[in-house]
C-alpha cells in the first residue's frame, strides 16, 4: 500500500516506459477487470503530430460551457502530473489520485503495463460516473496508441507530420496510416490541413470505416486572420454557420486552425445531442481556461516566451509566426531537444531567423548532448551546460528590443515553470 501522493507518483513513474509489444492487450484485460470504465461515458478522441493539446483545450472549454462535466485527459505534464487528469479543468487532486493509484494497482497487479498504459487507465477509471465527456489525447500514434480502447462519438486528427518517425515512421505515409487508426466505425471524424500525399490515406480509411469526414478548408475554414499582440481573431465558416470575430490569445495561424478543428467537433457533437448550435456560447468559451506551455508568456519586460515545440514543423510555424508577429525585435531562443527528434534541421531553422541560439542538455537519458550536436555551421549558436546560471545572464542583458523564446522540449517547460513562478 502506497502511503502517500509521493509515493504514487514514484511508483507511477518507476514502470516501464515502454511495452515490448504495440499490441493492445494488457491494457483491454486490465481495463475489463475494471468493469470497461471507458464506455460508461461519451469520448472525443484526439491525435495529431501538433495542436492536439490546444484543440483539446479549445474543445473542453465549448463542452463545459453547455453546463456538461468533461473530463480531460492530456500528456505530457507542465508543472504537475495532476494536470494529465482533469475535470472541468481542476486537476484530480493528490489524495484521489493516491487513493486511485493503489486501487487500479491492486486489481491489475500481475498485469505487465508501461507507464502511459497504466496512466491511461487511471484517467478512464477517474472519469467513471464522475463525467458526461472525456476529450482524449492520444500519447504517440492512434492504431496502436494505449488510449485507443474507446469508442469514440468524435475523432480527430489535428495534423500529419514527421514525429516519432522510430515509433510510428519511418515515412509520412507510415504516420498517416498509423494516426487513420483513430477512424471508428460510422463515427465522424474531422481533421485539420493535411498534407495531399497522406491525405488519400485518410480518406480512404474514413470512406473503408463509412465514417462522415469533415477536412480542414474544404468543410469548414477560416478567414479574417489577424494577429496582433498576441492575441488572435478569425471568422469561422462552414456549411450550417459563420462566427465573425472569433478570438483567442496566441501568434500562429496554426492555433486558430485548431480552435477551429475544436469548434468544429464541438458542433458536430452539439447535433448527435440533437441541442442547437449557441454562436455567442462558442465565441465566450472557447479561449475561457488555458493550458501552460503553449505559446505562454512568462514575462512582458522583457518578454520571455515558452513553448514546447519539439519537431520541426512545430518549430517552423513557432519561429515564423513570431518573427512576423514581432519583426522589429530580435529573438534569442533557449533550446534543449532530443536525440531522437530532428535537432540539425531545427537549429538550422532557429539559427537563420534568430539573434543567437543556446543550446543545452536536459537531465535524462534521451536528451540530446553538445557532442550530438555539430556546431561548426554555425556563428550564432553555442552549448551551455547550466542553462539556469545562462537564463539569467540572459535576462540581465536583455533589451525591450529583444525576445526571449524558450522552446524545444515540454520537460524544458516543465522544469523553467518553477524559474518564472
Amino acid at each position: 500500500m502506497l502511503k502517500d501522493y509521493q509515493e504514487a507518483i514514484n511508483y507511477i513513474h518507476s514502470l516501464p516506459k515502454f511495452q515490448r509489444t504495440n499490441g493492445l492487450e494488457n491494457i483491454k484485460q486490465a481495463l475489463h477487470r475494471l468493469g470497461d470504465p471507458q464506455d460508461s461515458y461519451e469520448t472525443i478522441h484526439i491525435t495529431g503530430t501538433n495542436g492536439k493539446g490546444s484543440t483539446t483545450n479549445f474543445l473542453s472549454n465549448l463542452l463545459e460551457a453547455t453546463g456538461k462535466r468533461v473530463g480531460m485527459f492530456t500528456s505530457p505534464f507542465v508543472t504537475e502530473f495532476n494536470e494529465r487528469i482533469q475535470i472541468n479543468h481542476e486537476y484530480i487532486s493528490n489524495s484521489d489520485l493516491l487513493k486511485l493509484v493503489n486501487y487500479v494497482k491492486e486489481i491489475v497487479a500481475e498485469i505487465p503495463l508501461a507507464e502511459f498504459e497504466f496512466v491511461t487507465i487511471l484517467g478512464y477509471f477517474y472519469f467513471q460516473e464522475r463525467v458526461d465527456v472525456a476529450v482524449i489525447e492520444a500519447g504517440i500514434g492512434a492504431k496502436h496508441d494505449k488510449t485507443n480502447v474507446i469508442l469514440p462519438d468524435i475523432s480527430i486528427i489535428t495534423s500529419i507530420d514527421l514525429d516519432h518517425e522510430k515509433l510510428i515512421g519511418p515515412t509520412i505515409q507510415d504516420i498517416a496510416k498509423e494516426k487513420s487508426g483513430i477512424i471508428k466505425k460510422n463515427k465522424p471524424i474531422i481533421t485539420g490541413l493535411i498534407h495531399e500525399s497522406v491525405k488519400g490515406i485518410v480518406e480512404k480509411e474514413a470512406q473503408q470505416q463509412n465514417s462522415p469526414l469533415f477536412e480542414f478548408g474544404r468543410d469548414f475554414s477560416i478567414s479574417n486572420y489577424q494577429s496582433n499582440k498576441f492575441k488572435l481573431s478569425f471568422t469561422y465558416q462552414d456549411n450550417h454557420v459563420t462566427i465573425e470575430d472569433v478570438n483567442c490569445l496566441g501568434f500562429e495561424k496554426t492555433t486558430a486552425m485548431n480552435a477551429a478543428i475544436a469548434i468544429c467537433a464541438f458542433e458536430k457533437y452539439q447535433i448527435q445531442q440533437q441541442q442547437q448550435i449557441d454562436v455567442n456560447l462558442i465565441k465566450r468559451a472557447l479561449d475561457k481556461k488555458h493550458l501552460p506551455g503553449r505559446a505562454q508568456i512568462v514575462q512582458k519586460d522583457p518578454l520571455i516566451l515558452m513553448d514546447g515545440a519539439h519537431n520541426i514543423s512545430a518549430i517552423y510555424n513557432l519561429i515564423n509566426s513570431l518573427t512576423i508577429n514581432d519583426e522589429n525585435k530580435d529573438i534569442i531562443v533557449l533550446y534543449a531537444g532530443m536525440k531522437d527528434k530532428d535537432r540539425h534541421e531545427i537549429l538550422d531553422e532557429l539559427a537563420a531567423k534568430t539573434k543567437h541560439v543556446y543550446v543545452t542538455k536536459l537531465d535524462m537519458e534521451r536528451s540530446a548532448k553538445a557532442s550530438d550536436y555539430d556546431f561548426s555551421t554555425y556563428t550564432n549558436v553555442s552549448f551551455v551546460e547550466n542553462y539556469y546560471e545562462e537564463l539569467q545572464k540572459i535576462i540581465d542583458t536583455m533589451t525591450k528590443s529583444q525576445i526571449l523564446l524558450i522552446t524545444g522540449s515540454f520537460y524544458l517547460i516543465s522544469d523553467l515553470e518553477k524559474f518564472f513562478s
